[in-house]
């Protein structure tokens, strides 16, 4: 009777091994904290951006267990033995430096312009870490996920706490395409953006992004009395800013709130 228990035991201490031995990743920014916390088991992830501690900036997980890393060689020494997922393009000469040392890197790079683009990382990334059902999963339930409004007049205004938002970032054009909205004809820019043309531009439907941390002039010309009076009987809805950081799947969980608001 004492041979099965044994074998037992010397099958648990291998499986432990092999999840102690098994490979871990580092992840040096934002939009690759996200799909990390929510594709990797916990054991996986070895370190992770500042980001990662800010409910303001993450979706409904934030790192509570691990270690925080600055993009600096000097601390990502001790684990140049992880896969380190990270945005060349913001930190080229430390990408570099890695290279030359033999670390693994996984270009997070904001690649990506399309939700198929999108959904072809989430998979990738899902093979990479071992987790490939968890990435078929969350495929599966964006493509599944339909927040389409019945709006035949959806000229929309988007605007944030940045002031009014670049619609033709792919998170943006998501947003409304998932809304079944679109952007105004005339589209304002930071440039020639004020009160006056927002009233000619004669906005459908206007959007509110804000994480209520910060003030720009622009964006509080949501408060405008005559703003607030325009939509008064026009579609108006608020969303929190973190939700279009990426473009991730943070942008159905934003539109979702946003349908929930305008249907």
């Amino acid at each position: 009777m004492q041979k099965p228990h044994k074998l037992s035991t010397a099958l648990l201490f291998f499986c432990a091994m092999s999840q102690v031995n098994a490979e871990q990743f580092i992840s040096l920014n934002l939009c690759s904290d996200r799909l990390l916390i929510d594709l990797a088991r916990s054991e996986q992830i070895a370190a992770m951006s500042p980001y990662s501690q800010n409910p303001l900036m993450m979706l409904d997980k934030i790192n509570t267990d691990k270690p925080t890393l600055e993009p600096k060689l000097t601390e990502l020494l001790p684990y140049l033995d992880k896969t380190i997922l990270v945005n060349e393009y913001f930190y080229p000469q430390l990408v570099e430096s890695l290279k030359r040392l033999g670390a693994k890197i996984m270009p997070i790079n904001d690649t990506a312009q399309t939700p198929e683009q999108l959904f072809e990382l989430i998979l990738q990334l899902g093979k990479l870490t071992g987790n490939e059902e968890q990435a078929e999963k969350l495929v599966e339930k964006l493509q599944s996920q339909s927040f389409r409004l019945n709006s035949p007049l959806a000229e929309t205004l988007i605007l944030s706490d940045t002031g009014i938002v670049e619609t033709t970032l792919p998170q943006y054009q998501t947003l409304l395409n998932l809304l079944g909205l679109k952007p105004l004809k005339n589209s304002l820019t930071q440039q020639n953006f004020s009160l006056e043309k927002v009233l000619l531009s004669q906005p459908n439907v206007l959007i509110s992004l804000t994480d209520k941390q910060g003030y720009n002039e622009q964006a509080e010309l949501l408060h405008h009395p005559i703003l607030q009076k325009i939509f008064a009987n026009r579609p108006l809805a608020t969303a929190p800013l973190k939700y279009t950081y990426c473009f991730d799947h943070g942008i159905w969980q934003g539109a979702e709130i946003i349908y929930h608001q305008l249907k």
